[in-house]
């Protein structure tokens, strides 16, 4: 009967941990890696590099580098509300990622 109640206990153990400990660890990698984010440039990223920002595809990865082809360099982040396409929600969702 001990043999069995420590058998339940282990297994509770374990499966409560297993539950609760890959919660917290993704909690911490997600805090490690946006901490630890290698930014893009805005002024000299090419279309590849752009669509890996979020919300950012083909078309408007194309659509800024067009842009910016136009206006020469971006002076500010908030220049990106001029691009056909980003809208603010957007452009919040990229800002982290950016640079100038």
């Amino acid at each position: 009967m001990k043999l069995f109640s420590f058998l339940m206990a282990l297994f509770f153990c374990c499966t409560f941990g297993m539950a609760v400990l890959p919660s917290v660890g993704m909690a911490a990698q997600a805090e490690t890696s946006s901490s630890s984010i290698n930014k893009i440039s805005i002024n000299s990223a090419d279309e590849v590099t752009l669509t890996q920002l979020p919300g950012v595809g083909v078309k408007t990865a194309a659509a800024i580098v067009e842009y910016r082809k136009e206006i020469g360099t971006f002076k500010n982040l908030d220049q990106l509300m001029d691009v056909k396409g980003i809208g603010a929600k957007k452009l919040a969702k990229m800002k982290p990622y950016l640079t100038l």
